[in-house]
């Protein structure tokens, strides 16, 4: 492990996994992130994080890729989302973050393709979470139209973290960087309780 390069980032990714999984954020069905670390370097999540791992990694257990998606260090497996993150990282001069989760009370408004609206100070600048067009999972149209919904927010999204819905799926959020990403996810999930509940108090 002591020859694996961009060791801090690796030990942010460490705690964000651990914290996504034990805030149920993400949950067995998925989840996978990357954090973009140099020019054309990316650091990903290694497949079936959630299934196998639980979201409990080691700092080596994070592939280092090009955006052609090669691997440059680590041994274990691409995720199946992995090309979603590479096009957001590749393309957007300040996304340096992008996280897919299952997070629990956002996966009620997933289920039922539904956004989740502002509904606190917490993401008022940052739009709703709006979703895309239903596309089949894990699939090069899905993430491309992830970057679709994504591209047609540039503005936005090169200001300000944002997210968005894969009806059916899950969630996918960016950020100026990880720390940032990951908040984005915890805001997103706080407005998916609010407006839940906005009925009964």
């Amino acid at each position: 492990m002591g020859n694996l390069s961009f060791m801090a980032e690796r030990m942010e990714m460490v705690k964000v996994a651990k914290n996504m999984w034990d805030r149920k954020l993400t949950n067995a069905a998925g989840g996978n992130f990357a954090y973009r670390v140099a020019n054309n370097r990316v650091l990903i999540s290694p497949s079936l994080m959630s299934e196998r791992k639980f979201c409990d990694l080691n700092a080596c257990d994070f592939l280092l890729i090009d955006y052609d998606m090669n691997i440059l260090e680590g041994s274990g497996n691409l995720s199946r989302e992995a090309y979603m993150h590479v096009l957001l990282l590749k393309n957007f001069k300040n996304i340096g973050a992008t996280i897919h989760a299952h997070p629990q009370f956002c996966m009620v408004f997933v289920a039922q393709s539904k956004p989740i609206r502002n509904i606190t100070e917490a993401t008022m600048k940052r739009g709703p979470v709006e979703c895309i067009p239903y596309t089949k999972a894990y699939t090069k149209e899905l993430h491309e139209q992830v970057y679709e919904y994504f591209d047609n927010r540039r503005e936005l999204a090169e200001e300000q973290p944002i997210g968005a819905i894969m009806p059916m799926h899950g969630v996918v959020v960016s950020g100026p960087d990880l720390h940032m990403a990951y908040s984005m996810l915890e805001r997103i999930e706080a407005d998916a309780i609010c407006n839940l509940f906005k009925n009964f108090v």
